[in-house]
């Protein structure tokens, strides 16, 4: 029957897993897979608002995104320096707090998949959305 479903089901589904998984690895800390991918893609580096809110789009509105971002600005893990965001040494600690958790999680995802099965369904996903934004 697993077999017989349609590629979408499994996308669906794989994300409501992959959600609630890393919702649960940081809930710990009070926070939700939005803190964990704001405060990972600050981690890279400082962003302007309107870039971090377009890096997240896929994910979260722009409010969300900046609701997100009020919350890890009340816990002094992020400030705004002028619109470019940017994490405070308390948000580095804690974005390595979460990293190994996190990447625990990555692991278990890609469980039993060689390198290259899971670079195969990572192309043939992102093929797929390829072809319908054509």
């Amino acid at each position: 029957m697993q077999q017989q479903r349609p590629v979408g089901w499994w996308v669906k589904r794989l994300d409501e897993l992959l959600e609630r998984g890393l919702d649960d690895v940081v809930a710990a800390e009070g926070l939700s897979r939005r803190h964990w991918q704001v405060l990972d893609s600050l981690a890279g580096g400082p962003s302007a608002r309107p870039e971090l809110a377009a890096a997240l789009a896929s994910f979260a509105t722009p409010r969300r995104v900046d609701d997100v971002v009020a919350d890890l600005a009340a816990r002094a893990w992020v400030e705004d320096r002028g619109g470019v965001l940017a994490l405070t040494s308390d948000g580095r600690t804690a974005h390595g707090r979460l990293a190994g958790g996190v990447a625990a999680f990555r692991r278990r995802v890609a469980d039993g998949l060689s390198a290259e099965e899971y670079a195969a369904t990572v192309a043939g996903l992102a093929r797929m959305v390829a072809n319908l934004e054509r």
